[in-house]
């Protein structure tokens, strides 16, 4: 039987992808999750060229709209 895929943040599997240059990799997602789960590392920022170090995007205006 096939592990259920699991889409992660790739910073958070330690890929180098953040805007800031550096990655945040958690022990959860890398030890328990990976132990469960087939990972799928994804980071659409990176993957839509907008390359490594970037500036921060930043969400602004009212949830609704």
């Amino acid at each position: 039987m096939k592990p259920i895929r699991l889409i992660v943040s790739a910073c958070l599997t330690g890929e180098t992808v953040r805007y800031d240059g550096k990655n945040k990799p958690s022990d959860y997602v890398t030890g328990q999750l990976a132990k469960a789960f087939e990972l799928v590392s994804v980071c659409p920022e990176f993957e839509s060229n907008l390359g490594v170090p970037r500036e921060a995007i930043r969400l602004c205006g009212a949830p609704e709209d």
